[in-house]
């Protein structure tokens, strides 16, 4: 197993050349499949084997779940890691121990870790920062790792741990390019992180979902907890609600995050903390309702200021967006918002723009910081035959800004499509990076 290495005593300058060099695996793209993670987790002592972990699959819904999860647990006196993706501004944001950020110096440490014996023809970045992820975790030796999914969950490079838990969270129809067509075929994919005998939690409301998550569980003997059947939450207010399963009943929990279905995440996840109190876990209800109440996820209907209100929301899915447009319309019920949207090209781009085109008085489209960008040409286009007028923009700090040159103080502005979108209009709207 390679050792660690020192490095430099200019750690800004080695981290923007470990940046770069991790940047430069984007040219294979998506190679989904766990030989390649495989062979390169074992050539560096398969680290994890050596923390014990959360499992969070699905299409909408996985981020907010985890962030929900890893509060109740550090609110709970564990000590946590997460790991999730995109980032928005940094790369350290993917991988956080309880709670912060790993430091400059230990990306650059796993990474000249891996170096020597990483496949240069074959290795994706995603596979690439995984094991540094699991290298870094393994390293700090958590009490519980949430690991979210990056693209499906069966060929995932996550895909590769034993979890105490799996959870599914909704799904909807999203990169079939990768993940096959139709719900079932998505549904088989996100199933396929259920291990033998571990217990499941799934918020899957289709039935042809629900129909594939029970079939596979059944044949593993994971048991499976569903969401609205085992468990639900009951909605009180817009930002309240009570949650209740057979073995517990919390009322009044008061949520952070805005939106409809932030209360099926944080259903998920406090149905997952009942799985870990039954192995033996202290989780006690404050922690809950705590982790809960302050757990705020950045990009998921984030209000970044108000006359004109500007919320941002990383949907990029059919539901995604039709929960986006649900929440609008909830809060906003008098007023057509202003649209800056950004898609990339391998979504399901026809669907997204009749969900939430129709709502908006205009929209400006821009190309989202990602080579998979749509032009922004063709999506005015598409807009356009939504009946909604359009403007391209080359950039979003500039789309941006031409929205709010014409918005009045009553007006909402909603940027949304990608979640490549999130850093750039919180940084327009004067939000420090982390």
């Amino acid at each position: 197993m390679p050792q660690e290495m020192a490095f430099p005593l200019d750690v800004d300058r080695e981290y923007s050349k470990t940046i770069d060099f991790l940047y430069s695996f984007d040219r294979f793209g998506i190679l989904l499949g766990l030989d390649n993670i495989s062979s390169l987790l074992a050539a560096i002592g398969n680290p994890q084997n050596n923390f014990k972990s959360i499992h969070v699959a699905g299409s909408n819904g996985k981020g907010s779940t985890s962030a929900f999860i890893d509060a109740i647990l550090g609110l709970s006196g564990y000590s946590t890691a997460l790991y999730t993706s995109p980032h928005l501004n940094d790369f350290r944001e993917r991988i956080r121990i309880s709670g912060k950020l790993i430091s400059k110096e230990e990306l650059i440490k796993a990474t000249r870790k891996i170096k020597p014996v990483y496949d240069r023809k074959r290795t994706t970045f995603f596979e690439y920062t995984t094991a540094i992820a699991f290298d870094r975790i393994a390293a700090a030796k958590p009490d519980l790792a949430v690991i979210e999914v990056g693209l499906g969950g069966r060929l995932d490079a996550t895909n590769t741990i034993t979890p105490l838990v799996s959870v599914i969270t909704d799904i909807s129809r999203e990169h079939e390019d990768y993940l096959g067509h139709g719900i079932k075929a998505i549904a088989t994919e996100k199933a396929g992180i259920i291990k033998s005998g571990v217990p499941v939690i799934t918020g899957a409301s289709r039935h042809k979902a629900r129909d594939v998550i029970l079939a596979i569980a059944h044949s593993l003997n994971a048991t499976v907890f569903e969401f609205g059947r085992t468990f639900r939450g009951i909605r009180k207010t817009l930002d309240t609600f009570d949650y209740e399963s057979r073995d517990m009943s919390i009322k009044g929990l008061r949520l952070a995050m805005t939106g409809a279905h932030q209360m099926k995440n944080a259903s998920l996840a406090i149905r997952t903390a009942e799985e870990l109190i039954n192995m033996g876990y202290v989780i006690p209800e404050a922690a809950i309702r705590e982790g809960i109440s302050t757990t705020q996820f950045q990009g998921r209907f984030e209000l970044l200021r108000e006359s004109p209100d500007v919320i941002i929301d990383g949907a990029h899915t059919p539901e995604g967006m039709r929960l986006l447009k649900s929440s609008l319309k909830k809060l906003y019920p008098y007023q057509q918002p202003l649209l800056l949207l950004g898609i990339l090209k391998d979504k399901n781009v026809e669907t997204l723009v009749r969900t939430i085109a129709p709502i908006a008085r205009k929209a400006v489209c821009v190309a989202p910081h990602s080579d998979r960008s749509l032009d922004p040409e063709s999506l005015c286009k598409l807009v356009r035959d939504s009946g909604t007028p359009a403007f391209p923009m080359d950039s979003i700090e500039s789309g941006f800004s031409a929205l709010l040159e014409k918005a009045g103080r009553n007006d909402v502005i909603v940027a949304a499509g990608s979640l490549y979108m999130i850093g750039p209009v919180r940084r327009a709207c004067g939000k420090k990076d982390e």
